[in-house]
């Protein structure tokens, strides 16, 4: 059977009468300092909290292009879980004089815990044979200028990245200094703020609905000065790496009123729905892009259809289809039953119209030309057709049958062209080929 494993935690178990020592009460600030930041590293995650944020000062001159730039005061955990509470403003000035830094480059400015031994005992309480007798540990902090590229000086504490400043040579010409960048934004990046680890968070239930007086319809959204019961308040931003799944609305960027009446003016539209549903709505301020399609449910065919499609399945009824094309014809010249200066009529030629059923029950509108002329080689031409007859081509089209067939039908096509004339023992036409352009327009039901 194999030993149990002792269990390290363990607190103090205080009884009347007990001898107390130094240690004893250390162990007990121990215990509550661990624990705190066990959970403060298993549960918080480390990064800012609050504040913090790299600030300039009002004591810079712009006139003479000097600048000083501070962290204003707040909270951090840092990657050990210990807390570091910036309660003042502090300078970056202070840490310009750390070894390594070089005008010129980018560094990291990272605020690491330390803590440090302060005050004495009272006169007469010091035991001069003893060390450390010190009554407080100061917790305090240090802030390290890290090289964002090659190899850093500084060995990297297990603290918190705050932003990222670009030193240049003083304008005093002593010593470095920070750039004013052209937005504070360009120093606040990097920054690396407090998280959770959770599988949810449940933020408190709603227990009275007229606290909650939110109507998609209506101008609801500002955030309030005090937080409502049962709403998450999250700064700054969210970067989400699962689903998001949300059942009663969203509204995204400036929220807007809703109103289906026929009042004008901002957020009116008669075209709206008389009741939105409560629940699963999505108002944007701006636009919308998509890299894919979007998809409608219609709930007549009961499915569901691209925004093309589902435009066209709603509307249908009321909007027609147009086709157009060109066709290539080659003029073939029959050999018996031809006289001299006659016209001949080719054959029907079919040109395959796509339509769908919808649109197949009224006669379509159509309308052919002739768009290009192929002639004989001109020594024919000169020689068969040297009296001088003036020449016809046209092009009849015969009106389809209704209903039209689907998923296409046959628009035919004749051509007339004359004179023939007869070149030695065989029959010709002056125009060897024609190229006809065409129009349809597919009609909606009546």
């Amino acid at each position: 059977m194999a030993n149990p494993v002792p269990n390290p935690v363990q607190r103090l178990r205080y009884f009347d009468g007990e001898y107390l020592r130094s240690y004893d009460f250390t162990d007990e600030q121990s215990y509550h300092i661990e624990m705190r930041r066990l959970m403060n590293r298993e549960l918080h995650l480390y990064g800012i909290v609050h504040g913090l944020e790299i600030v300039q000062d009002a004591d810079s001159v712009p006139a003479t292009n000097t600048y000083f730039f501070s962290i204003k005061h707040g909270l951090a955990i840092d990657q050990l879980g210990r807390e570091i509470v910036v309660a003042a403003p502090y300078s970056l000035t202070n840490v310009l004089t750390q070894p390594g830094l070089a005008a010129g480059n980018w560094y990291e400015v990272w605020i690491c815990y330390q803590e440090s031994e302060t005050g004495l005992p009272a006169a007469g309480y010091v035991d001069c044979n003893v060390t450390n007798q010190n009554t407080r540990l100061q917790e305090g902090f240090q802030v390290q200028l890290i090289p964002t590229q090659g190899q850093s000086v500084v060995t990297p504490c297990t603290g918190v990245r705050l932003g990222v400043v670009f030193l240049i040579v003083s304008p005093s010409g002593f010593g470095l200094a920070i750039q004013n960048p052209s937005s504070l934004q360009t120093y606040n990046v990097k920054r690396h703020y407090v998280g959770i680890r959770a599988q949810s968070v449940t933020a408190p239930d709603q227990v009275d609905a007229s606290l909650d007086p939110f109507d998609i319809t209506a101008m609801t959204t500002p955030v309030p000065d005090e937080l409502l019961p049962g709403y998450l308040d999250v700064h700054p931003g969210v970067f989400n790496h699962g689903n998001v799944i949300v059942k009663k609305n969203l509204v995204i960027g400036d929220d807007f009123a809703l109103n289906g009446s026929n009042q004008s003016g901002p957020g009116y539209s008669a075209n709206l729905p008389s009741t939105i549903p409560p629940t699963g709505n999505v108002k944007i301020t701006s636009d919308l892009f998509l890299k894919g399609s979007f998809y409608g449910f219609d709930p007549v065919s009961n499915q569901w259809h691209s925004l093309s499609g589902l435009i066209q399945t709603l509307v249908s009824g009321l909007v027609p289809v147009t086709v157009t094309g060109s066709k290539q014809i080659t003029i073939s010249v029959p050999q018996s039953g031809n006289t001299a200066g006659s016209t001949i009529t080719g054959a029907p030629i079919n040109i395959s119209i796509p339509v769908d059923a919808a649109h197949a029950s009224q006669t379509p509108l159509f309308s052919v030309a002739i768009s290009a002329i192929a002639w004989v080689d001109p020594d024919t031409f000169t020689t068969t057709w040297a009296s001088g007859n003036p020449f016809q081509v046209s092009l009849q089209c015969s009106v389809p049958s209704l209903p039209l067939s689907t998923p296409s039908f046959n628009l035919a096509v004749t051509w007339t062209i004359g004179p023939a004339a007869q070149n030695g023992a065989t029959w010709v036409l002056p125009i060897t080929a024609l190229t006809i352009s065409y129009v349809v327009v597919l009609l909606p039901p009546s």
